[in-house]
């Protein structure tokens, strides 16, 4: 299978190219050889199956519990609730905010750094508070990662308002924000407690946001990035305690 890849692609096996194989190459009945177009049709088959081969040895599908002990090997591969795969999402998702502020301020610096709009929050966007437990002094891992999933999902309709005007960057932090949510639930002993919002509450939230003047929204994106930074920063701080 290796070995229809790296050819497909265009590449040599080390299997073949060492000679280990080539003598039974040889003996093998050899068809008609491919043509330029039949090759060209191969490789984005032949890459995709190999793109999905490097995704499964990266994240590999969870061990049930007590089956881990027949296998040893699997105590070598990635957890997925890893500090390394958490770190990773917040970070891609901070490139995400920055980015959409790059295309709202350009160069303008006092614009990206703006703590006016922060004064007159009418938002109810989630933040961090002493008793969150997510802070170093009081720190309570279950009450802070209830905290920090919920206040996540509740961030989702923020995000959706943000597709009006950054679509992209707007989908691709909300993927994120949901594949932090999932990785930090399996570290929740009670995730069926774990509160999602009213559709009826967003979808009014939303609608009242997309009727705002231009000015408004502007602030309002701004407001919504810099609260999401905030809360994605307590989020990496109270991770890297667990």
């Amino acid at each position: 299978m290796l070995d229809f890849f790296l050819a497909a692609c265009g590449l040599e096996s080390s299997h073949t190219a060492g000679g280990s194989y080539e003598h039974k190459l040889r003996k093998m009945p050899q068809g008609p050889p491919l043509t330029s177009h039949q090759r060209g049709a191969f490789r984005p088959v032949a890459f995709s199956l190999g793109l999905l081969l490097v995704m499964a040895t990266a994240f590999p599908i969870p061990v049930p519990s007590g089956e881990d002990s027949k296998d040893d090997t699997n105590s070598n591969r990635p957890q997925l609730t890893s500090p390394n795969q958490t770190e990773n999402l917040i970070k891609s998702i901070f490139l995400e905010i920055s980015e959409v502020r790059n295309k709202m301020c350009g160069n303008d610096d006092s614009c990206k750094n703006s703590k006016e709009v922060l004064t007159e929050n009418n938002l109810n966007l989630p933040k961090m508070a002493e008793k969150d437990g997510c802070f170093q002094s009081g720190f309570n891992q279950e009450t802070c990662l209830m905290k920090i999933t919920t206040g996540l999902l509740e961030f989702q309709i923020y995000l959706d308002y943000l597709q009006n005007k950054f679509e992209e960057n707007a989908k691709a932090m909300q993927m994120r924000t949901k594949a932090l949510v999932q990785v930090l639930k399996q570290k929740v002993k009670n995730p069926n407690e774990i509160t999602t919002p009213d559709p009826t509450t967003n979808s009014s939230l939303l609608a009242k946001l997309q009727s705002q003047s231009e000015w408004l929204q502007t602030t309002t994106i701004h407001l919504i990035l810099r609260s999401l930074e905030d809360f994605l920063q307590f989020t990496q701080r109270a991770v890297r305690i667990m």
